[in-house]
């Protein structure tokens, strides 16, 4: 069964709350991340199979559509990614740094999805609009080549959708960068 993780960000608490109820109750998922984010804004991150999260989003697409701010759903997802979510990665070689920053939690998951899957990076983690004011960010490591085209891939989602706050290169971080962000 095909990995596949469904991210829906709400402007609205109440209406997200409910959107849960939905979705578990729509296909056999499971609920991965669900909480408010700043500035009032809810999402929900699930995971299942192809199938089981495009019958979820389907259902949630269909009733609150009106509510929603940003959607994806994601296939094939890289064991990184559910890693990276947990804040848990371990690098083994430090290397150059790649961060990008957006406005919604589904655009920072497809950034961290696509630039792991462009190039031969490490994504250290994926950070969802905790203490962020409702920013996210996910960062990269690699040769400095790879981590230049990863980048460049991941944030062409957020730049077409006008949610891409920005990102940064840093070829030779300082050990003491290293140390900040793991």
């Amino acid at each position: 069964m095909e990995k596949s993780i469904g991210i829906v960000e709400f402007r609205s608490i109440a209406i997200g709350i409910g959107a849960i109820d939905r979705i578990v109750k729509a296909s056999d998922v499971k609920i991965l991340d669900a909480k408010s984010i700043c500035p009032g804004k809810y999402y929900i991150m699930f995971a299942g199979s192809v199938s089981a999260v495009s019958s979820s989003m389907n259902v949630v697409l269909e009733e609150s559509k009106n509510f929603i701010i940003d959607w994806a759903k994601v296939s094939n997802v890289y064991p990184q990614i559910f890693t990276s979510l947990n804040q848990t990665s371990s690098i083994k070689e430090l290397k150059s740094i790649g961060v990008i920053e957006t406005l919604t939690s589904p655009s920072i998951l497809i950034a961290a999805d696509a630039a792991i899957k462009a190039t031969s990076v490490d994504l250290v983690e994926i950070r969802i609009a905790r203490a962020l004011g409702g920013k996210n960010i996910c960062i990269v490591n690699g040769d400095i080549s790879s981590v230049n085209e990863s980048v460049r891939v991941g944030i062409e989602y957020a730049q077409k959708k006008d949610f891409l706050v920005d990102y940064q290169i840093i070829p030779s971080p300082h050990q003491d960068l290293y140390r900040a962000i793991m």
